[in-house]
């Protein structure tokens, strides 16, 4: 059995700025027209999601939704 991804979809209240946006290597960043940031990208695990948010807590970003999808390979 192959391992499979996550897709994660995470929307933040706040627009990130560059600094913070640095942060967030390897996921796509956009901004909404509410100010908001859709934080978009795939990790290989539990943990490492766990970890992304994890490093969103430490930015103390605010959470407004997190869909995770499981990317089967076949």
């Amino acid at each position: 059995m192959n391992p499979s991804k996550l897709h994660v979809e995470i929307v933040l209240k706040e627009c990130l700025d560059g600094r913070l946006a640095e942060g967030f290597a390897g996921f796509d960043l956009t901004a909404t027209p509410a100010g908001a940031t859709l934080l978009t990208g795939d990790v290989p695990d539990q943990p490492a999601l766990h970890g992304l948010l994890e490093r969103i807590r430490d930015f103390n970003l605010s959470l407004v939704s997190v869909r995770v999808e499981e990317i089967k390979h076949g």
